[in-house]
């Protein structure tokens, strides 16, 4: 049974719609004055679960926010809690709600996958895990570890990567069967039968089965060596030799020999950071770093609602081992058996090994927190200290910078980059191609910085903090001037002098001297230096597109691309002029001769 209010615009009072709830198992959906979907949950009794976001006075910020945004709901009654999980799981994948925790895997991990259940499988590298009846090995780290992986399970078992239809009525095999990378089932050279035995062979390398693997690779070793194909044998040797290694690597850790996910956290400044440890057959094959937005704490309904997002997409391991127990975690275990077959076991270890492991994902979580937001927490401290130095009414969070590069008043050109919270924003970066040629860099600082903020102005955009100038006073003032045209006095403006590294600011000559050790100074020649490679780059594009415009492209029918062939064919123009005529045939062709021999001999010129 489902319920949907009409149109929020014309919705009833929402405390109307709360009384209107039964008390039944089912799924809520929030949504704001527009209509659009801000969150989905479950609830064992969808009354009590929905009321409780306006009566409680304990709420997390992000809750509070949410609940100040709803200005309609939904909800689907379900017959089970189970019901309800597997819903909401749907819904939620399907429209991505804002105020759900949505995953962000930092890392995609590549996988080996084995198409098992094709008549001639398939052995290939793939990041998308899906439910079609593969085997998916790994995740693997580093990523090019898949890639060798793959490749000595061609080496080995000759399994196929190709995705043709096999029917055994080819012509003719590629080069992968001359390699002997392919035993070519799609020319009928192996049978169905055969080739299935290939494919056994390789899921127990991929699965981890060393020793029977080396007793089948030093058989046919031997096998060779007694033949005398010494060269055979000897690249069975250098496999084996490989295949120890391989191993060497992808173990890390033994705790038991089972298929297991941990699970360890940690918070900093309301962002979460859960790492996981995929153990595969008592190893350690992977790790996977999720960081979750806005959560003041991390608690059984956070860790439930991420292990429904990681195991909505990928398989389900028999034992998952988490640092608290997840809220609703028998619904939990029924789902999750659902999709494997079997509930797995979800455990909070109290000693051993396995404790220490998932010490060690906590471990990984904080560094990870630290490593991704510590900077982002240094910079804020530099744009105070940037704050207080320039005596700005608000934290530059948004600062641009401008600079002018030309080349003896030829290219003339402006850049404009932005960095937001002390970090580089390149998709907010500009380029200008000054109007007027002319080697004065007051008016041309004047014209970028009135064709920006007139753009912005006009669009009704956010502007700067801080408008940072490349430049001294007299970059300043033109800057200035052309802000008071544009009726935008108020914007906060600097610019920084390069030869002493000054920093000029409107309304006084005197310059401010800040500590060349201070990071405040550090950050603003970072900014300006930034500002100056890209209008150098511009500069020099515009710069070499004019100098192909040599004297070949005077030619009649010879373009750039023409012209920039011949100087790759002989060299330079003047190679070119001298070229005997059977050379230019030779290397340019009759037609493209006869324009270059009437360039080189033009006509005589009249003495009248």
């Amino acid at each position: 049974m489902a319920f949907r209010r009409s149109n929020p615009e014309r919705s009833p009072a929402l405390k109307r719609q709360l009384e209107d709830l039964p008390t039944r198992p089912g799924v809520y959906l929030y949504r704001d004055k527009e209509g659009n979907l801000l969150y989905v949950g479950k609830a064992k009794v969808l009354r009590n679960r929905v009321k409780s976001y306006f009566q409680s006075k304990h709420l997390d910020a992000k809750t509070r926010r949410l609940v100040g945004r709803i200005w309609d709901l939904e909800f689907i009654v379900c017959e089970t809690e189970l019901e309800a999980l597997v819903l909401e799981n749907n819904l939620i994948k399907e429209h991505f709600p804002p105020f759900n925790i949505l995953l962000r895997d930092d890392k995609s991990y590549p996988y080996v996958k084995l198409t098992w259940k094709n008549a001639f499988p398939q052995v290939f590298v793939t990041r998308k895990i899906r439910k079609d009846g593969s085997l998916y090995f790994g995740p693997f780290f580093p990523a090019s570890t898949a890639y060798r992986t793959a490749e000595l399970v061609y080496r080995f078992f000759q399994i196929r990567d190709c995705d043709i239809d096999i029917d055994g009525k080819r012509g003719r095999a590629c080069m992968k069967f001359q390699l002997h990378r392919c035993t070519a089932p799609c020319i009928a050279a192996v049978n169905q039968e055969v080739y299935r035995e290939q494919a056994k062979e390789a899921r127990l390398f991929l699965e981890g089965k060393r020793e029977e693997l080396k007793v089948r690779l030093e058989t046919a070793m031997w096998q060779a060596s007694e033949h005398s194909a010494f060269e055979l044998a000897a690249q069975y040797r250098d496999t084996l030799q490989q295949l120890d290694a391989w191993f060497t690597k992808q173990k890390a850790a033994t705790v038991d020999q089972e298929d297991m996910d941990l699970y360890g956290s940690a918070l900093l400044d309301g962002r979460a950071c859960v790492h996981r440890l995929v153990m595969r057959g008592g190893r350690m094959v992977g790790r996977h770093e999720y960081v979750l937005e806005e959560i003041e704490t991390f608690n059984g309904a956070v860790l439930a609602e991420v292990l429904q997002r990681v195991y909505s997409e990928e398989p389900v391991p028999g034992r998952i081992l988490v640092e608290l127990e997840p809220e609703g975690m028998e619904v939990l275990r029924e789902w999750l058996g659902g999709m494997r077959g079997s509930k797995p076991a979800i455990q909070v270890p109290q000693r051993g090994e396995k404790v220490e492991l998932l010490a060690m994902a906590q471990e990984n979580a904080r560094l990870a927190l630290e490593r991704k937001f510590e900077p982002a927490r240094l910079n804020q401290a530099v744009l105070e200290g940037l704050q207080a130095f320039l005596g700005l009414a608000h934290l530059p969070r948004r600062i641009e910078c401008f600079d002018i590069s030309h080349g003896q008043g030829r290219e003339v050109v402006a850049s404009c980059v932005v960095f937001t919270d002390g970090i580089p924003d390149k998709q907010a970066y500009r380029r200008f191609k000054m109007s007027n040629e002319q080697n004065d860099d007051f008016a041309n600082m004047a014209e970028a910085v009135t064709r920006r903020y007139k753009r912005l102005r006009d669009e009704g955009k956010d502007f700067p903090e801080l408008l940072l100038i490349d430049g001294g006073l007299g970059q300043l003032h033109a800057a200035e001037a052309a802000l008071e045209l544009l009726g935008l006095e108020q914007q906060e403006r600097a610019a920084l002098a390069k030869k002493e590294e000054l920093v000029f600011r409107p309304g006084s000559s005197e310059p401010l001297r800040i500590p060349k050790t201070s990071p405040v100074l550090q950050l603003l020649q970072r900014i300006r230096d930034e500002a100056h490679r890209f209008a150098v780059t511009y500069h020099r594009a515009l710069r070499a597109k004019r100098t192909l415009q040599t004297e070949l492209t005077e030619i009649p029918g010879i373009g750039q691309i023409t012209a920039r062939k011949l100087l790759q064919v002989f060299g330079s123009v003047k190679a070119l002029r001298e070229a005997p005529e059977n050379e230019l045939v030779e290397k340019a062709g009759a037609n493209m001769t006869k324009k270059i021999l009437a360039w080189r001999e033009p006509p005589p010129r009249s003495d009248r």
